[in-house]
């Protein structure tokens, strides 16, 4: 009887450090995670915000081209 007693601490002495880490590791592993998502999500933001920008320079720098070649258009419809 005392054979599986001892036997039965000793299978509780072995388990209790194990279990302290698997919490830390799977903390660890939930952070990992969490930082690459954030990561993910910081590479897409300043993507769409370079795209958004080169499009507004792009809208800004065409916007005056035009509006020269409006202004001569304009002018020169009427010129016979």
């Amino acid at each position: 009887m005392t054979d599986s007693h001892n036997e039965t601490n000793l299978e509780v002495v072995r388990m209790s450090a194990t279990v302290p880490a698997a919490i830390s590791m799977q903390t660890n592993a939930h952070s990992t995670g969490l930082m690459y998502e954030q990561s993910v999500l910081n590479q897409q933001r300043d993507s769409l915000i370079g795209l958004s920008n080169s499009a507004m320079g792009i809208k800004k720098i065409s916007s005056i081209r035009l509006k020269r070649e409006l202004h001569a258009f304009r002018k020169g419809r009427f010129d016979i």
